[in-house]
């Protein structure tokens, strides 16, 4: 463990990426690297690594594996971890975004409080690469918000049901309206987005089979009226300026 800790750094990037998997891979053992791995994820990157490339692989490797047990996530210091998954979420490939937002759902609202804008702009400024892997960040940011009934997500979700990417959107799509549909009565604010969505995807969507565009229309339609007939009525909160 010394010795693969002492890697993390070493000056070629390749090999520090590879300590940071054997570490994640080396069960409780590689454990006492995680603050160190936790700390590098964090830091802005390096001059020769402008696309942050090592804070993607060791995203991967820490959230996508060190962090899976429940155990391991509560000994983890909470502004170390805040820092790494703030830092997580704005790297360039959304697959590593996505793997960052998996812990969403194991936080409580005191330690996701501190996230939202971090959260949110995550929905909102979509990765520049990893486009296909891209969703699951967007999806997980929104979820979260509906789940503490967070005020902002209202606008998020009806803006992703048109700005998603267009690939297997037709899913997606049920997945995106489900989320909106947790905020009951107050997703009303969002029904004038939602009619010039379905216009859209009904009349004016290109490239894309226009059965699916249909289909994405009617579920739209469909979602609204569940809104409409929807009687209740959480108290929402909003992300602090």
């Amino acid at each position: 463990m010394p010795r693969l800790r002492r890697l993390l750094q070493d000056p070629d990037l390749w090999l520090r990426v590879k300590a940071a998997d054997a570490l994640a891979a080396s069960g409780k053992e590689g454990l006492q690297a995680l603050p160190e791995l936790l700390a590098r994820i964090a830091a802005p990157p390096a001059a020769d690594d402008p696309r942050a490339m090592e804070q993607r692989y060791v995203c991967s490797a820490v959230f996508g594996g060190m962090l899976a047990d429940a155990k391991t996530l509560e000994r983890v210091d909470r502004d170390e971890l805040r820092a790494a998954i703030v830092e997580g979420l704005r790297n360039q490939d959304g697959h590593a975004r996505s793997i960052v937002s998996g812990i969403y759902t194991r936080l409580s609202y005191d330690e996701i409080e501190p996230l939202l804008p971090a959260i949110r702009e995550a929905i909102e400024i979509p990765a520049p690469s990893g486009e296909m892997f891209a969703d699951g960040v967007r999806l997980n940011g929104l979820t979260v918000l509906a789940a503490h009934h967070v005020e902002e997500g209202i606008t998020a979700c009806a803006d992703y049901v048109r700005s998603q990417n267009p690939w297997a959107s037709q899913d997606r799509i049920h997945d995106i309206l489900k989320i909106l549909l947790r905020y009951g009565v107050h997703a009303r604010a969002a029904i004038p987005s939602l009619r010039e969505s379905a216009d859209y995807f009904e009349n004016r969507e290109p490239d894309f089979p226009k059965q699916l565009s249909r289909h994405k229309a009617a579920a739209v339609r469909e979602a609204i009226a569940a809104i409409e007939a929807s009687t209740d009525n959480p108290k929402l909160r909003r992300i602090a300026p």
